[in-house]
């Protein structure tokens, strides 16, 4: 089993460690390098690594099982990045790059998961097969959402969220079609616990055509 896991942050980090503790092979895309801003959330990498380039950095805490890539996920390059993957896992804090994930493995029947963290809330959206994708829940990225580094994200809740996301995939990766078409979401840590949320697919969306 391969997983392609895009983001190495604070998300990213949790979900390609756990994938890989749960013997899937995984490529890590991530563009940046760590910076002192990071540390505090993105607890995989230390002061040795600041300077240097996330994907690799994150493989090399991994082992055997990963390899980290300095790109990130665009349009002409997907296929070549993730074209032998059998799952796909998103932990960017970029909304164009979740939908492009999310519209990629549905055109080519991959499942996949999509975290998401900000302040003291998160979700994790999955999909695969026929379910609800995830445009069928958010329709379209917005145009001024805000990032971790303009908003902020208390440091644990990544931790949290990328190793429910883990989970949710790692079910995906045995066959369990229970969690697809589904959005785990936690809307703020200081008022209360998660909830789960099954999404119905949307008429019209382009995933019904």
């Amino acid at each position: 089993m391969r997983a392609c896991v895009v983001g190495a942050g604070g998300l990213g980090g949790p979900m390609a460690i756990a994938l890989a503790d749960g013997g899937v092979e995984v490529t890590v895309l991530d563009g940046d390098v760590v910076e002192l801003s990071n540390l505090h959330r993105q607890v995989h990498f230390t002061m040795a690594d600041l300077g240097a380039p996330k994907a690799p950095a994150l493989a090399g805490r991994i082992g055997a099982r990963a390899r980290g890539l300095v790109e990130r996920f665009t349009a002409d390059r997907a296929d070549a990045l993730a074209g032998d993957a059998d799952l796909l896992v998103d932990g960017s804090d970029d909304p164009a790059t979740k939908f492009l994930v999310a519209d990629w493995a549905r055109a080519r029947g991959r499942p996949y998961a999509i975290a998401a963290a900000l302040r003291y809330g998160g979700n994790v959206f999955t999909g695969a097969g026929d379910a609800a994708c995830y445009r069928c829940l958010f329709e379209e990225p917005p145009d001024d959402a805000p990032t971790c580094g303009d908003a902020g994200v208390l440091g644990p809740l990544v931790g949290w969220i990328g190793g429910v996301a883990a989970e949710r995939a790692l079910r995906l990766a045995a066959g369990d079609a229970t969690v697809a078409g589904r959005i785990w979401v936690l809307d703020d840590l200081r008022r209360g616990g998660p909830r789960e949320l099954a999404i119905t697919r949307r008429p019209g969306c382009r995933c019904g055509s």
